[in-house]
């Protein structure tokens, strides 16, 4: 049964717009087009619009965006691009000869082309992987009838890369009056007055500052599948879908690597309590999940499982580690200084785990070694690599007695050795690292003791 918990608080005011963002999937080929408009024409709610590049057709093809980046690149070096960016205008005019569009994208792609072909180091790679988006948002507000909106000109940043009070109210002000709006998403002006990208995957926030900026009543996300799982599909067999989730859920799952909704999205809705409901193009009648407030009495003790493979732990063992000030201080200065994030660092009274991406350590290694054997003087140091981490997340699991004893006897009986534990003092999530050859059978087991057991 569908929590209710979510609509309470709008039963009070009657907002009248909802923000839709679809993905590439959904933007895909005319037909698509065509599906976005019936879901559009469906609810006079629907008012502003935010549209990804056009993403793959079939699992052979490669996404639009990916081949801005190889033309960007291949121009970088001065070698022929010609191939990749024939294949981007072809899927444009495609688009616009099935659906009978007038607009002529070949305009904008010429001058692109003349520009990496002449200067290249002129134009930045952010601005022509955006072409994407801006293409794509041009071709559908012609066939909604819509006012097209870049977003350039509509979100702009402050040095902290965030939007600013004033920035959401003049975003208002200026979607405010119109009936149908389309912007494109994934980038907008930096602080600098430079367009820059947000991260892939960045449509989702462009959506929800839209959101966020007029006060919307639900922002939803279109994409290919009919909401979130409670597992990854390719790993366990038919996963329960969710009805809902946290905000603080949700963000736990999409950084630990589920990835139908970007983590950074989340936060815009969050402060002004917008529900995100993600949805089908493909099949528009399911309802969904929702992504809302915190349940009062939550019915499972885990929402969902997720991970993500290829990390380093650095791990160090010195006496008496505890009464020495500014140990990890140091040892995370030392990663800094060689541009390594840290993901997480479990600690023990003489000991300090240290994980961090297996590809960002790689160059790096060595000197980084060095310089934690120099500044730390370790009784002991070693690397391991090839971990993979599984966050179990869940508001039930800090009401429920026993629930890592569950989880770890799951894996203890499937013979899976545990490298790494860490829960949060949120306690809403447990998280695990395992050598990465055991990375699905851990999910398995987890998803079976909590879910199906």
């Amino acid at each position: 049964m569908t929590k209710m918990y979510i609509w309470i608080k709008y039963d009070k005011k009657d907002f009248s717009v909802i923000v839709c963002k679809f993905g590439g999937s959904s933007v895909a080929d005319a037909k698509q087009f065509v599906k976005i408009s019936e879901i559009v024409k469906s609810n006079q709610k629907r008012k502003i619009i935010v549209v990804s590049a056009p993403g793959k057709r079939t699992s052979t093809e490669t996404k639009l965006t990916d081949l801005f980046y190889s033309v960007y690149e291949l121009a970088s070096k001065k070698l022929d691009f010609s191939i990749p960016f024939d294949l981007i205008r072809q899927r444009f005019n495609e688009i616009a000869l099935d659906l009978k569009l007038n607009t002529n994208c070949d305009s904008d792609l010429d001058n692109i082309y003349r520009e990496l072909t002449s200067d290249p180091e002129s134009i930045s790679v952010d601005y022509v992987v955006s072409r994407g988006e801006y293409l794509s948002a041009k071709l559908m507000s012609e066939f909604l009838g819509a006012k097209f909106i870049d977003a350039f000109d509509l979100i702009q940043v402050d040095i902290h890369k965030r939007v600013t009070t004033a920035g959401y109210q003049q975003i208002a002000k200026r979607l405010e009056g119109f009936e149908l709006v389309v912007v494109p998403g994934f980038y907008h002006k930096s602080a600098d007055g430079e367009l820059r990208t947000f991260s892939r995957g960045g449509s989702d926030i462009t959506g929800s500052i839209l959101a966020h900026s007029m006060n919307a009543s639900m922002y939803e996300n279109w994409t290919d599948v009919s909401g979130l799982l409670m597992a990854d599909p390719r790993i366990v067999d038919q996963p329960k879908p969710m009805e809902s989730i946290s905000y603080r859920e949700i963000r736990e799952l999409a950084y630990s690597g589920a990835n139908v909704f970007h983590d950074e999205a989340i936060v815009p809705c969050k402060i002004k309590g917008i529900p995100v409901n993600i949805r089908n193009t493909n099949q528009p009648e399911d309802p969904g999940t929702i992504i809302g407030p915190v349940p009062e009495n939550p019915e499972n003790i885990v929402t969902g499982i997720a991970g993500r493979k290829h990390f380093s732990m650095i791990y160090m063992e010195k006496n008496l580690m505890n009464q020495e000030r500014g140990f990890g201080r140091k040892a995370m200065g030392i990663l800094e200084t060689h541009n390594v994030s840290f993901e997480h660092a479990p600690t023990g009274i003489d000991s300090m785990s240290i994980l961090v991406e297996q590809n960002s350590l790689k160059e790096v290694k060595g000197l980084v070694l060095e310089e934690l054997e120099n500044q730390l003087s370790p009784d002991s140091i070693t690397i391991t690599e090839d971990i993979a981490l599984i966050t179990t997340v869940g508001h039930g699991m800090n009401h429920h007695v026993g629930t890592a004893a569950k989880l770890f006897s799951a894996l203890a009986e499937d013979s899976i050795n545990v490298r790494i534990i860490d829960q949060g003092s949120s306690e809403i999530n447990i998280i695990i690292g395992v050598d990465h050859i055991d990375y699905e059978k851990s999910i398995k087991s987890i998803y079976t003791a909590f879910i199906q057991g």
